[in-house]
């Protein structure tokens, strides 16, 4: 996607208005830079206020909503290579869509998601807020289209399919205002797919790891209806505190992998004995959320919603 097809998307950072010319808002005045054939599309100075009601029944989530909620999503079978952090139950959903999609990334790395989503005959665009924050192995895929803030999303209302976001939403400043710019930009039905750290260890300046009731928290103040959240599978908070540690630490993830092999034995031995005596039993998806190393969702903009 060139230049002067992203105006069919853009709109100011800083006063909302749309976009003709990737060079200066005409509303405004605000003047945007490049970083060498990068746009930056950064607000100058503006102030957001953060609004949501929030009703009593949400300080205690009941429990039949949270089974609603907190279950494994259906998973495509991935028999080849598939991009870092694109996970099996989000590229179920896009395999279900028509193609020519339009599909945001938001924090989008080294851009490594673009040839999967645009093999799949969807537009593609990815934007993030730096250039340098990106790792050698990633960089060979030609990096983001766009930077800009993820609070101050440079998009017109109602413009995307799908919104993906992985391993950033920990470190967003406020995801409360991320989880509304979303929506806003979320075509009705769209959908935003995505992930959180939660037991990782705080890392690259990272603000707020979530758990499952968090993640439910965050989609249900920004208007979005919830189809799915879970804990990762095969990444507990044992193997992350191990592989995210440090060069020693890394070096015996094996530790980390035995401490998670012991909960899960015990829980089993647990779920064994409540069957016998007749016990309340607990959802094992729950026993996984406990020590999850990451929370992920799916959810949908309502046709009446936002």
């Amino acid at each position: 996607m060139n230049l002067n097809q992203y105006l069919e998307f853009l709109a100011c950072p800083n006063c909302n208005y749309n976009l003709h010319s990737i060079s200066q808002c005409e509303n405004c005045g605000l003047k945007f830079e490049m970083d060498g054939d990068t746009p930056k599309l950064f607000p100058t100075s503006r102030r957001r206020t953060v609004q949501f009601e929030f009703n009593s029944d949400r300080s205690v989530i009941d429990e039949n909503i949270l089974q609603t909620y907190i279950n494994d999503p259906p998973r495509a079978d991935v028999t080849s290579n598939i991009p870092y952090h694109l996970d099996p139950a989000h590229i179920y959903v896009i395999n279900q869509l028509p193609p020519n999609q339009n599909i945001l990334e938001i924090g989008c790395g080294g851009g490594q998601s673009r040839q999967w989503f645009e093999g799949k005959g969807h537009s593609y665009i990815g934007v993030d807020v730096s250039k340098v924050r990106v790792g050698e192995s990633l960089q060979q895929f030609g990096g983001c289209d766009l930077l800009c803030d993820a609070h101050f999303l440079p998009f017109q209302d109602r413009q995307f399919d799908v919104v993906y976001s992985a391993a950033v939403t920990e470190h967003l400043a406020c995801p409360f205002l991320v989880a509304q710019e979303v929506a806003r930009v979320l075509k009705p039905g769209g959908y935003y797919l995505g992930n959180v750290s939660f037991l990782e260890p705080w890392h690259d300046n990272s603000f707020f790891h979530m758990s499952v009731l968090g993640v439910i928290e965050l989609l249900t103040q920004a208007g979005l209806e919830i189809k799915y959240v879970w804990p990762e599978r095969g990444y507990s908070g044992y193997r992350s505190l191990f592989t995210m540690g440090n060069k020693l630490t890394e070096n015996i993830v094996l530790v980390g992998e035995a401490a998670y092999f012991i909960y899960r034995l015990g829980n089993h031995l647990k779920a064994s004995a409540r069957r016998i005596f007749k016990g309340a039993s607990v959802r094992d998806i729950y026993q996984r959320a406990k020590v999850s190393g990451a929370i992920f969702w799916i959810a949908v903009r309502s046709n009446t919603g936002v």
